[in-house]
């Protein structure tokens, strides 16, 4: 197995009090990528929060701007001056913003943050310390917690017909194995973790290669650490960090996204389980959706402001799963 005995193998951490002043370490700063689309609400917090979230290595904070309607790029400048903020003329999605800001990167560490993410002070020193101590680790992900500190559900497995099956027909609220995996209590190898908040091996993004931006949004995480493992990287997960993720707060334009990402499971079908056929998996997808639809319709009706809008994005899924 892969970095095998990562919970036993730990040496000291080289840890940075942000009250002394940083020393700088030998291996060079963190770059930190953080993709804004309709942000305005969220991004100030993320950044301030963000420039003490590598005292030793030194950090450099990119802002990503998916042509955002709102003040999320203006405020990003005044925060960090207009060289530190790209504005892309077109939204392409969460990858296609990462990939724009890997160009020019040369630190050995990259951190890719959603902009409703609160980052601890020293957080990135941190991860940038596991990876050190795993030198095939090409990726890891922290402990995600919402802002009321309940854990958020960041770790998964990768997907397969029966997982789906379960997901489909919520079996693993039961505890069947579905596409989520429990955190692990020590810092250990995973399948995937979310992309809200990442620390890459600048060597591995160069082996690996830019994120696939025919996902617009979700599962470009999973299919990324996908193709790490496949090229012989190990992705971590470790509760070493915790980081506040305010899910769903990062745009204002989420409830317009189709919830389970619409047709991208299908996608990384057509990648990585080309034996499937296309119409099958849309079938399972769209089973699933509208038996989550009917649950979320009943809730919305007792009250829940909340279902009724998560109810809509399936419509909007199964909308986009009916397209050829």
């Amino acid at each position: 197995a892969k970095d095998a005995g990562l919970t036993s193998r730990e040496s000291k951490r080289s840890f940075c009090p942000v009250s002394e002043t940083p020393q700088p370490h030998s291996d060079g700063p963190v770059a930190a990528i953080v993709v804004t689309y309709e942000s305005e609400s969220v991004i100030e917090r993320c950044l301030a929060a963000l420039r003490a979230a590598a005292p030793c290595r030194g950090i450099a904070i990119r802002v990503v701007d998916n042509a955002s309607t709102d003040a999320s790029a203006a405020l990003a400048e005044r925060a960090l001056g207009a060289g530190a903020v790209s504005r892309l003329a077109r939204n392409g999605g969460f990858a296609a913003g990462v990939n724009a800001g890997l160009q020019g990167v040369d630190a050995p560490w990259v951190a890719v943050l959603n902009p409703d993410t609160i980052v601890p002070a020293g957080a990135l020193d941190r991860l940038a310390d596991v990876l050190e101590r795993h030198p095939r680790g090409g990726l890891v992900g922290p402990r995600v917690r919402d802002p009321r500190g309940r854990p958020e559900r960041s770790v998964g497995l990768f997907p397969t017909m029966s997982r789906e099956l379960v997901h489909a027909w919520l079996l693993d609220h039961l505890g069947w194995e579905g596409r989520w995996a429990p955190f692990p209590r020590a810092t250990a190898a995973v399948d995937w973790v979310s992309g809200c908040a990442w620390l890459l091996r600048a060597e591995a993004v160069r082996k690996v290669g830019p994120l696939d931006e025919e996902y617009f949004m979700y599962v470009e995480d999973v299919d990324y650490c996908r193709r790490l493992h496949d090229a012989g990287w190990t992705v971590l997960a470790t509760p070493e960090v915790e980081v506040v993720h305010a899910l769903g707060v990062g745009s204002d334009a989420t409830d317009l996204i189709p919830a389970d990402g619409g047709a991208a499971l299908v996608r990384y079908y057509a990648k990585f389980h080309p034996e499937v056929p296309p119409e099958r998996i849309r079938t399972l997808l769209a089973r699933g959706w509208r038996l989550r639809r009917a649950w979320r319709r009943v809730r919305a009706g007792l009250g829940d402001r909340k279902s009724a809008a998560v109810a809509r994005r399936y419509e909007l899924a199964l909308e986009a799963i009916a397209r050829p």
